[in-house]
């Protein structure tokens, strides 16, 4: 059993809701504490695209499928991958939690990947199911994608 289970943020649909992609990652941490695989989850993200906290969305769907508040902490200010991770070690370094498994979309692992290692958490990855009405040739496109992100990324300097 792990510590806990960081699921990554992804913006909610303007309204508010949670959007395909991001209730496919909470679903997932979900189905992890629900099966036994850790005994927190850690919903990381902020309002990064809209009014809308990401985390907290995350934390009341969470509640609704009947985890215990209790067992949800909530980072609110990650604006990116690199801030969900570091701000994510943060929290599990106050609460005196070392190892995690890391939720997010299969073709955003190599990103989730990276930033757990410059933050030196002792982690596990999980890519969630597929978002509902997404192709598998989008997925495939995203995931040839990201590399290519991250490289551009680095090259103009970011962490």
């Amino acid at each position: 059993m792990r510590d806990c289970v960081i699921v990554c943020g992804y913006p909610t649909n303007p309204d508010g809701s949670l959007s395909p992609i991001l209730k496919s990652r909470i679903a997932m941490g979900v189905e992890l504490l629900k099966q036994g695989k850790a005994r927190y989850l850690l919903v990381s993200g902020g309002k990064a695209h809209n009014a809308y906290s990401e985390a907290w969305t995350m934390q009341a769907w969470a509640v609704a499928q009947g985890i215990d508040d209790k067992r949800i902490l909530v980072e609110d200010q990650a604006v990116s991958t690199y801030h969900n991770m570091r701000y994510a070690a943060k929290i599990m370094q106050a609460h005196h939690l070392t190892t995690c498994i890391v939720v997010t979309n299969s073709w955003h692992l190599i990103k989730a990947r990276y930033y757990a290692r410059k933050f030196h958490l002792d982690y596990e990855l999980k890519a969630c199911h597929k978002p509902e009405g997404m192709s598998w040739l989008t997925v495939l496109i995203l995931t040839l994608y990201m590399p290519i992100n991250m490289l551009i990324m680095r090259l103009k300097g970011f962490k």
